[in-house]
């Protein structure tokens, strides 16, 4: 049996926007959120809560069993600046700001280790854990490119440095348009219609 050892990757297109760009981070959030790849309120995207979500329902297609408070989860925004202290047009305005030091170093950091950042989902040994992590720039999650997704899966036939590696659009209104969709013809194939005549 090959069993799956570690998957790991972005799982939101947003963030690899975000972090695949060289211009301030703030900059970088507000155009994605112009061309519709972030939630009206980037902050969902930026929490991390999306990327958990989705590493949630992964872990529990593989088996595991974990639940959304054991997961290890990275905001990319302090506490002081969430929906529930801060308006939107005031953490776009003036909180976003204040976080592009720290990005822009943990940037050059990666860059001089010759990595890059990528926000990425790793799932190993019954453990989540979400946030920044610096990835190989020769790497497929170092070679994305807009705002693709990519997942890497190691099991005993697919090892480091040669994972087998999913690749595909990650954000914009079309692609979330047709998870969508799929998703609704998957339920319609669990629910199927019977005509009555009633």
């Amino acid at each position: 049996m090959n069993i799956l050892t570690s998957l790991f990757g972005p799982k939101i297109g947003t963030l690899v926007y975000v972090m695949k760009n060289g211009k301030p981070f703030s900059e970088v959030v507000k155009a994605a959120k112009d061309l519709g790849y972030t939630e009206p309120d980037p902050r969902d995207d930026l929490s991390g809560m999306d990327v958990a979500r989705k590493g949630l329902i992964l872990a529990r297609l593989l088996g595991q069993r974990i639940d959304m408070n054991t997961i290890k989860i990275e905001s990319l925004y302090p506490d002081k600046m969430g929906p529930d202290t801060m308006t939107l047009e005031d953490f776009l305005a003036n909180g976003l700001p204040l976080l592009d030091n720290d990005i822009k170093e943990r940037v050059k950091k990666a860059y001089s280790d010759g990595k890059v950042l990528r926000y990425v989902c790793i799932l190993q040994n019954s453990t989540c854990v979400i946030g920044i992590h610096e990835v190989p720039k020769d790497s497929a999650l170092g070679r994305l490119k807009g705002s693709d997704n990519v997942v890497e899966i190691c099991n005993r036939c697919y090892e480091h440095p040669n994972p087998l590696v999913i690749q595909g659009a990650g954000a914009g209104n079309d692609t979330t348009a047709t998870g969508v969709l799929a998703d609704i013809i998957d339920l319609q194939d669990q629910f199927p219609f019977t005509n009555t005549g009633k």
